[in-house]
């Protein structure tokens, strides 16, 4: 007998192939009706045929979806059958339900051998895509997701790729994005000043251009890359010079996996990954026979790689016979260019290689690492972004959240979804400023609502409090400030789902309820109320925020205590301390701390790392995010002996000055640095395992978690989860979004829910 039903599909659903999947099914299952995008990213369904099909239909298409695709929510409902002829693809609607973006997807297997079949009408065409790869977010500006709705609309396609798309059987049935080098966007070389390079062969020319020693911009899917040889130091000293990144790591990018297995240690857990339709960065430790250039990652015993993740990678990587250096094309803190003036504006490089496809959504690479054997990221970005996570909304409250200051994005709230954007970057900026106002308005529009509360960080003097406060007044809402480590508390509950938890928050800096620098601290949520509960002893900051950038400020801070003047003059001589002006002594320093002149105080626990860098010589001026801490644990990771260092703690308060003092005296004994760097950041994880595990006990909580930047050190969260799991608690560490301040947004987000939902 006959029936109809109509189905209603929210995910990812959208940009994935699916409609040209449910129309194949239907056919499969001789099934009459339609398939059609909804304006918010959903999809609607409507079968008719006789019972066994359809619920078959519906079995294969909720277990079985497309392989980028994410079902979240099916619903179905009995209809009367209208009698269609056939199964269709009908023209996308502007009302439906909500849905998910897809992310970009790096080249698959299907395109990559088309892409070098000389056979092929596609070879050696660096935009070649398919329903399963390729730009999504990177190339939509509106929805539903539609070819005259992405960068494409500019591109009409040619009568082979229309025959392409509008049949069932091929593999770009309904693909947006199908183009093919008669139609489709084109490369093209340029100089520094934007004037076009004739060449024959386009890539063969900028491989000729590289290998002898140029700078190339690379214009991509989401944004520019800078490009260099990974084995000449010179032009990586040129990159540096031209980028102000003295110290930065470089990412690189190789053409397999056999040619990074032969410079670094690959884990299988790393090498799905690299291999992942994501391709992000991710962070694998150097060999022995690592022989690329040793400033690509100065100072530092692991490098950032990547796989090839478009066309054009797989066919410019070839012709290089090394792997590349691949960096944003961008200054310090400022947005990655994507718009071809830009970019020649910008001066970085010698040559670029452009195309006249537009870049709708810039999006940074995800940058991973594994920290406690699990995925961590550094960066969520590119093949990620948007993130959609679950959430409780009893109250049903749309809520924007711009994060915090650096390495921020920012999160839309609606209903019972959190949409977490891209990586935005140094929000002190102007151009970041205006970017995450943008990213926050692009967000808002595609998910189809405008915010009932805005929510930013405590700290008054971020310019991202200061949008936030604008937002409040244009659209006449609440203004929620959250202090920076509830907020870090509150994602780790909207990631695991928690009702409570123990966290250890722990990063560089965040504005404190007390009005001082917080950033070592145990903090409790019972379901209702936030209490620090303990803390690292406050540590003396002299030059404020200068103590920040110039480690051994830190150091003579953190001692102050304890030696004399004198002592600490002559101490910070042998150790060879270095300041921020050529020549500048301690007594200058020391005269601050005396005077108690512009010293603020800090429990940070990222400050105290510090203070052990500039101890043991790793580093002595912060070039870039938690570079010292970053040296120390590279420093730490080469350490063997076991060196006793105690732990003292009493009435919540962590001492970390006895810590810093033992490495001293260790030192001054003449044990090795590596030694000494890997026992004092344990003793300091430790100390601050025990801590929390007393919390937890007198809470009587059952979970306990960690957030914040200093949750990127591995030597660190190890220590304290392998100690955690001996108690018989619960660890939970972020694997969805960065523990550093890339979940700031979110967790500002879930706070207000704790708040509504309370």
């Amino acid at each position: 007998m006959a029936k109809a039903v109509e189905v209603l599909v929210c995910g990812v659903v959208q940009g994935v192939g699916f409609r040209p999947y449910v129309y194949r099914l239907a056919a499969e299952y001789k099934l009459v009706g339609y398939v059609i995008n909804l304006g918010d990213a959903g999809v609607r369904i409507w079968a008719e045929g006789d019972d066994v099909s359809i619920d078959k239909f519906l079995i294969v298409l909720q277990n079985n979806p497309p392989s980028s695709a994410r079902i979240d929510e099916l619903r179905v409902e009995s209809r009367n059958p209208a009698g269609y002829g056939g199964f269709s693809i009908k023209k996308s609607q502007g009302l439906g339900i909500k849905g998910d973006i897809a992310p970009d997807r790096a080249i698959c297997e299907y395109c990559l051998i088309e892409l070098r079949d000389k056979k092929n009408p596609r070879y050696d065409y660096p935009f070649i895509s398919c329903v399963d790869c390729g730009p999504r977010f990177t190339s939509i500006k509106r929805l539903p997701y539609d070819r005259e709705n992405t960068s494409y609309d500019c591109f009409p396609p040619c009568p082979a790729c229309i025959n392409e798309y509008d049949n069932p059987k091929k593999r770009r049935f309904h693909a947006q994005t199908i183009s093919c080098p008669r139609c489709g966007p084109r490369y093209y070389l340029t100089d520094k000043k934007g004037a076009l390079i004739e060449s024959g062969d386009v890539l063969h020319q900028a491989a000729t251009l590289l290998k002898e020693g140029a700078i190339l911009t690379i214009k991509g899917v989401g944004g520019m890359h800078l490009a260099c040889r990974t084995k000449d130091d010179e032009v990586i000293k040129k990159l540096r010079k031209r980028t102000h990144r003295a110290q930065q790591p470089f990412a690189i990018m190789a053409l397999d996996i056999d040619i990074i297995s032969s410079f670094a240690s690959i884990n299988k857990k790393e090498r799905n990954l690299l291999v992942s339709g994501e391709r992000p960065i991710v962070l694998l430790n150097k060999k022995d026979s690592y022989d690329l250039s040793d400033l690509i990652a100065p100072g530092l015993d692991s490098v950032g790689v990547m796989l090839p993740y478009t066309g054009l990678h797989h066919l410019l990587m070839p012709l290089m016979g090394e792997p590349l250096v691949l960096s944003s094309a961008n200054m310090p803190g400022e947005p990655m260019a994507m718009a071809n003036k830009q970019a020649i504006r910008l001066g970085l490089s010698d040559y670029l290689l452009l195309h006249d496809l537009d870049i709708v959504n810039r999006c940074d690479d995800s940058v991973m690492k594994l920290v406690n054997g699990k995925e961590s990221f550094l960066r969520r970005s590119r093949g990620f972004a948007p993130t959609t996570l679950d959430v409780i909304n009893s109250k049903g409250v749309n809520v924007l959240a711009l994060g915090a200051e650096h390495n921020s994005n920012t999160c839309f709230l609606r209903e019972d979804k959190a949409y977490v954007s891209q990586y935005i970057g140094n929000t002190s900026k102007p151009p970041t400023l205006a970017y995450l106002k943008q990213s926050a308005k692009y967000l808002m529009s595609l998910m189809g609502g405008k915010p009932d509360e805005v929510a930013c960080d405590l700290h008054p003097g971020y310019q991202s409090s200061r949008l936030a406060d604008e937002i409040s007044q244009e659209y006449d809402i609440p203004l929620v400030a959250v202090q920076h480590h509830h907020a870090h508390l509150c994602s780790l509950l909207a990631e695991h789902g928690l009702d409570e938890i123990v966290c250890l928050c722990v990063d560089g800096a965040g504005y404190g309820l007390d009005d001082t620098i917080w950033g070592g601290e145990i903090i409790v949520y019972d379901g209702n109320t936030f209490t620090r509960a303990a803390h690292l002893a406050p540590q003396r900051m002299p030059g404020g925020d200068k103590a920040a950038y110039y480690p051994s400020r830190m150091l003579l801070g953190v001692l102050y205590d304890r030696f004399t003047a004198t002592e600490l003059e002559e101490l910070a001589g042998r150790l060879g301390l270095k300041f921020e002006l050529e020549g500048m002594e301690a007594n200058v320093v020391l005269q601050q701390l005396d005077k108690n002149l512009n010293v603020t105080l800090s429990s940070s626990c990222g400050r105290v790392l510090d203070s052990l860098a500039a101890l043991l010589g790793v580093c002595y001026h912060r070039s870039y995010d938690g570079e010292p801490a970053i040296k120390l644990e590279a420093l730490g990771n080469k350490g063997k002996k076991t060196l006793k260092i105690p732990i003292e703690f009493k009435d919540g308060v962590l001492d970390t000055t006895s810590i810093v003092v033992e490495a001293l005296r260790l030192k001054q004994e003449g044990a090795r640095i590596s030694d000494i760097a890997y026992c004092a950041q344990k003793a300091l994880a430790l100390g601050l395992g025990e801590m929390a595990v007393e919390v937890a006990e007198e809470y009587r909580i059952k979970t306990l978690g960690i957030s914040g930047g200093v949750a990127y050190n591995n030597i660190i969260v190890k220590s304290i989860a392998d100690y955690v799991r001996k108690k018989g608690i619960k660890f939970k560490q972020h694997t969805v979004l960065p523990p550093g301040d890339g979940c700031i947004s979110l967790g500002q987000a879930q706070y207000v829910l704790e708040r509504k939902n309370g």
